[in-house]
């Protein structure tokens, strides 16, 4: 995997990129908040497989996967139509998340730092979305 980012690296991005970001790391996971609301994180990173969210196969030797939530129209237009041939297990392409596509989050595993560079404006959506949400109490 060429040029690929560290998840220490992935989490400093994201916390150096966004005013006011709080990280919960109190599990093996990081969820990544913004401001001081911490019930729905902007994105996370995963690093390990649960009961309901395997399909990733996270329990491989430092695969995490970078998962964020966009608009319906930004989900939309990366993702048209549903593909049943989607391997969620891909390192480093985008993909809608195994569980939670219907909500319109998308992830990435192990990403490179190309792939960091296309999805500046998916987490810069996701922070924003989330800004409004608090702005609306």
């Amino acid at each position: 995997m060429t040029g690929a980012i560290s998840l220490e690296a992935l989490a400093a991005y994201i916390q150096d990129a966004f005013r006011d970001v709080h990280v919960d790391t109190t599990t093996p996971d990081l969820f990544f908040f913004a401001g001081d609301e911490r019930k729905f994180p902007f994105a996370t990173i995963v690093t390990h497989d649960t009961e309901h969210d395997y399909h990733s196969e996270l329990d491989r030797d430092g695969v995490f996967r970078l998962n964020l939530g966009v608009s319906k129209e930004s989900f939309q237009k990366l993702f048209p139509e549903p593909d049943p041939k989607v391997d969620y297990a891909d390192l480093d392409v985008l993909l809608p998340h195994p569980v939670y596509a219907r909500m319109f989050w998308m992830c990435v595993l192990n990403p490179s730092h190309e792939t960091l560079h296309l999805l500046r404006p998916y987490l810069k959506e996701a922070y924003a979305i989330q800004v409004q949400r608090l702005a609306r109490g």
